[in-house]
Order: structure tokens, then sequence, then C-alpha cells
């Protein structure tokens, strides 16, 4: 006979309590945040993608990865042409270059100008040079002697003033690099030994006697031939001032390059002229020294033959103007010059 099975008897009490307690164990707040964690995880993605690339490219790497065993070659991702002027950075040189500067005047403070310093600095406009004539031979015998009048004159020295200048805005003051004010004002100090140069070749020119060569080329002949000319008039030359093409044709003058045949060698010392026949040859770039086409000039002076006065060396000044904001410099001097002996002077005339 089958038994029958006691119904199970619920607690109705120890049911609530159960419920109770899973109730309160829900509604309990986590001990941990459940919101998301923005933090980027620690995820090793390289493999990953490196296999998926690898599968279209065999060729690829990863930037700096190398093949096994291969620990010296690096690989890197191009950068477009468009992004690259983004990367690459332009640099400025703190060293500020002047080009090719104008050489040292040719006559300013020469020793084959007779300067006067009696108006530096003092009242007056103009300095004048006494000059003394030659004297006349006669004969004597018993007879009382033909004497005829001593020869004075004077010269006039006239003073100008002669300036080179420029202005800086203020901004660009401030952003220019500190070299380049320095060269601006070097370069007006060079502009002034143009300026000196021009104002002595255009008060000489005309004056004093000619050797005109025509066509021919200037060579050592024409120099001994104008110190010839020059001796005849009993002035000694010790300076010959001659244009850049004057000499490039000098230096292939094979007379001129070996002076043995005058006797004397110190021709060309580092690739510039020195000296010949007791000449100093001074070189400047003179378009004063070209007047014509196919025609060059070239100046020989006797000792003292030009006279120059100084009344203020060359200085440089500066002035800011607060209505333009801009900066003056202005390099400037003044001096006179003249003719005092005609003898002393001689334009040599060549094709080149």
């Amino acid at each position: 006979m089958k038994e029958d099975k006691m119904p199970t008897i619920i607690s109705v009490d120890e049911l609530a309590e159960k419920t109770a307690k899973k109730l309160e164990e829900k509604m309990k707040p986590a001990e941990k945040p459940i919101s998301l964690n923005e933090a980027p995880a620690e995820t090793n993605y390289k493999e990953k993608v490196a296999s998926m690339i690898r599968d279209v490219n065999c060729n690829w790497r990863w930037s700096g990865e190398g093949e096994k065993g291969d620990t010296g070659k690096k690989y890197f991702e191009a950068i477009g042409a468009v992004d690259a002027g983004s990367a690459v950075p332009e640099i400025w040189a703190q060293d500020v270059f002047r080009c090719c500067p104008y050489p040292a005047s040719a006559f300013w403070d020469a020793p084959y100008v007779k300067w006067h310093e009696d108006i530096h600095g003092k009242p007056g406009d103009t300095v004048h040079v006494i000059t003394v004539g030659k004297a006349v031979c006669g004969t004597a015998g018993c007879e009382e002697p033909d004497a005829t009048a001593a020869t004075v004159g004077a010269c006039a020295i006239t003073l100008e003033e002669y300036q080179c200048s420029h202005y800086i805005c203020r901004n660009d003051l401030e952003d220019v690099v500190e070299d380049t004010i320095t060269e601006l004002n070097e370069n007006l100090m060079s502009c002034l030994d143009t300026c000196i140069d021009n104002a002595f070749i255009a008060n000489i020119w005309g004056s004093g006697s000619t050797l005109n060569k025509g066509t021919a080329y200037f060579s050592a002949n024409t120099i001994a031939e104008a110190i010839g000319s020059m001796r005849n008039g009993t002035c000694e030359p010790v300076v010959l001032i001659i244009h850049p093409v004057v000499e490039a044709t000098l230096m292939q003058d094979s007379q001129f390059v070996n002076a043995a045949t005058f006797g004397d060698r110190s021709v060309i010392t580092g690739g510039h002229i020195i000296q010949y026949l007791g000449l100093d040859i001074v070189v400047v770039p003179k378009g004063s020294l070209h007047p014509g086409v196919g025609t060059y000039s070239s100046l020989m002076l006797s000792r003292y033959a030009i006279h120059a006065a100084k009344k203020r060396d060359p200085i440089i000044e500066q002035q800011y103007l607060v209505q333009t904001q801009r900066k003056y410099i202005y390099a400037s001097v003044r001096f006179g010059k003249t003719i005092v002996c005609s003898d002393g002077v001689w334009w040599i005339l060549s094709a080149k």
C-alpha cells in the first residue's frame, strides 16, 4: 500500500524573513561605481591591426619594427607632402652678411693727397693755398741780369658736405636681428667712401694732361710712357688709379706680371696689385673711370698735386621722430679739394 507524502509545511514568517533579506541586499549601494570608465583600456591593439594590414601588404612594418633578428633597421610612416611644411622648422642665422662692400676710399687720408687741418673745427668755409711758380734761368756776365717778377698765386678749396642716409620703422627695429642695424650703419660709411671718390674724380676730371691711347689696350708700356711724360714736366708720379677692367688687362700682360724686365719683381702679392715701377697702383670700381663705351680713364698723380681740407670727419648721427615712428640715420662728411699742380695730373685713355 502506497504511503501518502506529507505536504511541505512552509512557515509564513520564515518566508517573509528570506524575502525581506533579498530585497535588502538588492537595495544596498554598490561597493564599486558601476558607471562607464573613461580611462583607456590597456589593450595591445598593435598585433591585431598589424595582422590585418599584413594580409593586404606583406611588406608593411610597424614604426620602429624590424624583421626578426633585425634590430638596426627602422621603418617609419611617411608624412604627407601637404603636412611636411608644418613639421619642418626654418632657421634664421644670427650673422648678417653685407655682400661685397665698397673698398676704402682711394683719396681720403691718402699719403699722396695734401690734407689741410687748418679749418678743422674752426670758422670759415674756404681754405686758400698759396702757390709759388718756377724761377727762370738767365745769363749775367758783366751786365745786369734780366729779372722777372716772382709768380705767386693761390688756389681756393671750397668746402662741401656729402651725406648718406636711411630710415628704419620702429616696428622693424623691434623685430629685426640685432646685427642688421650694425651692418646698415657700416653700409652708410661705405657709401661715404663712394661719395668721397666720386667727388675727387669729378673735381680732377678734365684737368692736367692726357695720354690718349685710342683703341689700344692698357699695358705695362702704357705705364712707362705715362711716367716719362709726367717726369718731362719735372713731376714725379707716385700713384696710378685704375678701373678693375684695366686691372684685368694688366694681369694678362706678361711684361707686367713678370716685372724682371724693369728690375722690380714686387708686382703682385696675393692676387692684388701693390707696386710697379715705383708706383702704388690703386683699383677702384668707379663708373666715372669709364666715361664712354670702349673707353677707360686711368689717373696718374704726383705727390701733393691734389690738396684737400677737412672741416668735419665722417660721423654717424641718429634721430627718432615720434610723428612718423621712424628712426633716421645720417652719415656725413664735410671737406673740399682742388688741383694745385696741374703738371702732376695725367689722364690715360685706353680701350680697356
